[in-house]
């Protein structure tokens, strides 16, 4: 699945899970964010990763620790751009989308990373 396939998918669960989305790709010049989305006081960042198939591994997989980093530098950027009373807490999601079409699986984890990028 093309990339902006896989974040128009990911931004469609999202909205119908109740989040409103906010900004997509959302770059600084340490990183960028896929999608940002909010729910209630809650802002969260989402990586999106897709595969069309396994051959290379889950597409989770391909969240590496240097990955993490560069969207925790992004993320701290964005949160510096807005109001501080306008969120309450904030998290990393990754949405991994695997095969196409109809066939596509997607799998959602909340909370998938700390802002020091470790794995939850």
């Amino acid at each position: 699945m093309q990339g902006d396939a896989a974040e128009e998918q990911a931004c469609r669960h999202l909205d119908r899970s109740g989040f409103t989305i906010v900004e997509r790709n959302y770059r600084t010049k340490g990183g960028e964010i896929d999608i940002v989305a909010r729910k209630g006081d809650v802002l969260v960042f989402v990586e999106v990763r897709s595969r069309v198939d396994a051959d290379f591994g889950m597409p989770e997989e391909s969240v590496t620790p240097a990955k993490r980093r560069r969207i925790v530098v992004a993320a701290r950027q964005y949160l510096s751009d807005v109001p501080p009373s306008s969120w309450r807490e904030a998290r990393f999601d990754v949405i991994a989308i695997e095969g196409s079409g109809d066939d596509a699986v997607l799998r959602h984890y909340p909370a998938a990373f700390d802002a020091k990028g470790k794995v939850l």
